[in-house]
């Protein structure tokens, strides 16, 4: 049995996130209702300049804050290299589900981005985890962490926001929201989708739906934010149009789900 089933109780604080299902409108809609429907706001990256030396930017290729005296993460005893790290209070807009925290740092093992564990505990993570994720609610007593081992190739690049952006769902996950044999999601000018790193939105699959809307589990998971390849700064782990997509549980916040697509 995997080492989360045993973590699955909730605190109090937790299961006041939990929120009833959305009622999936029936039938042929209008274009407003549609477009209202599939629309989600988004908070875009660009990962373009080299990062500066403020440990407290978002960047890419690099973390640079973690609590006094935290280990670098480590994956069958080699240092996984840092993803990224994205300050939350900066963003022009966060999610529902990333609201109570400031910062998120992620850091994976190179040889399985591929197949990344899919969850993880942020707050006791599973020895052979392939990916760790930390987040912090508050920026206080945060300090620049001590790395292990040699450095990542990765180019440390400093995240820019941009504007919040409409982001409108594909074919793959519109089904959670309309009647997609009866609703062209593809019908109409504004219907496109944004395929940078992101906060919320919806994640731009090249496959399918991410594995937490049709596998069953305990948990009900919100997408929070993906994770695209980022050339600029020597990632191009997931292939072309690759992503990574990240969703929080209700129930036990310290809990995420991760899938990672590429074609």
């Amino acid at each position: 049995m995997f080492g989360w089933f045993k973590k699955k109780k909730s605190s109090g604080a937790a299961q006041q996130r939990v929120a009833p299902p959305l009622l999936r409108p029936q039938g042929v809609l209008g274009e407003e209702v549609l477009r209202k429907a599939l629309h989600r706001p988004c908070a875009p990256l660009i990962f373009d300049k080299p990062a500066n030396i403020d440990p407290f930017e978002t960047m890419f290729g690099a973390v640079r804050l973690a609590y006094k005296d935290e280990p670098w993460p480590e994956y069958s005893g080699v240092p996984m290299w840092p993803l990224c790290q994205i300050n939350l209070k900066a963003a022009p807009m966060v999610p529902k589900a990333l609201r109570d925290l400031a910062l998120i740092t992620i850091f994976i093992a190179p040889e399985t981005s591929h197949t990344p564990t899919r969850i993880i505990n942020a707050a006791d993570p599973e020895v052979d985890a392939t990916w760790a994720l930390r987040s912090y609610p508050s920026l206080k007593g945060l300090t620049i962490p001590r790395v292990n081992g040699d450095r990542s190739p990765l180019s440390p690049r400093l995240g820019e926001w941009s504007s919040t952006a409409p982001d409108y769902a594909n074919h793959d996950t519109a089904g959670a929201v309309v009647d997609t044999q009866v609703n062209d999601v593809y019908a109409y000018d504004w219907a496109h989708g944004v395929y940078q790193t992101k906060l919320g939105g919806w994640p731009s699959t090249t496959q399918s739906e991410p594995w937490w809307d049709y596998t069953k589990t305990d948990h009900t998971w919100d997408y929070a934010l993906q994770i695209a390849n980022e050339p600029q700064a020597g990632w191009q782990g997931w292939g072309d149009n690759g992503s990574a997509f990240l969703a929080r549980s209700r129930e036990n916040p310290h809990l995420w789900a991760i899938e990672v697509q590429g074609i």
